[in-house]
């Protein structure tokens, strides 16, 4: 976990600035430090007896701080940035690739309320962008590479290197547009 946590921190510091710097004294840093958390009660949570209880305590510190839903069951590769780390839902049985970033107002999620959340709730692959206000929702794949446009809503696949955008979210090629 140490190492997804570094390449968390290297993703978002500018060149020749230190992590120390990031995580508690510059303006990038309070997002970092929702990673932080995130990273440090994924870790926590695997610990004997009291790992439900780190887990539940961690997301509850999310929720508070950070005004966001993250379940610390979600399965969030390395590299991931957060942009603006507010109001932000990622359901406990999402899968998201590596060098990840996305922006405020984004849910990863169910699209039916009384479906169960295994099996349901999307698969997003490595080197994504979900911007501003995005939902992705339901059993969906992203594939590599992939653009999720601010406010879109997404509710089927999405190939590689490809930009889905509008609601309900259509899907197109980056080289056609």
């Amino acid at each position: 976990m140490i190492s997804y946590l570094k390449r968390d921190l290297r993703r978002s510091a500018p060149e020749g600035v230190s992590t120390f710097k990031v995580i508690i004294i510059s303006l990038v840093g309070h997002t970092q430090q929702l990673v932080l958390l995130l990273r440090i009660g994924q870790s926590a949570m695997k610990l004997p007896l009291i790992g439900r209880f780190l887990r539940l305590f961690f997301e509850y510190i999310i929720r508070i701080l950070f005004s966001s839903d993250i379940s610390l069951a979600a399965k969030i590769g390395p590299g991931l940035v957060f942009t603006h780390g507010h109001d932000i839902v990622i359901g406990a049985d999402v899968q998201i690739g590596e060098n990840v970033r996305i922006f405020n107002g984004v849910t990863l999620g169910n699209k039916d309320l009384f479906a169960p959340s295994i099996g349901n709730q999307p698969k997003v692959g490595n080197d994504v962008i979900i911007c501003t206000g995005a939902k992705v929702l339901g059993p969906v794949e992203v594939g590599n590479g992939v653009i999720i446009g601010a406010n879109s809503v997404l509710f089927r696949d999405c190939p590689d290197n490809s930009i889905a955008v509008g609601i309900p979210a259509k899907v197109k090629q980056k080289d056609g547009i």
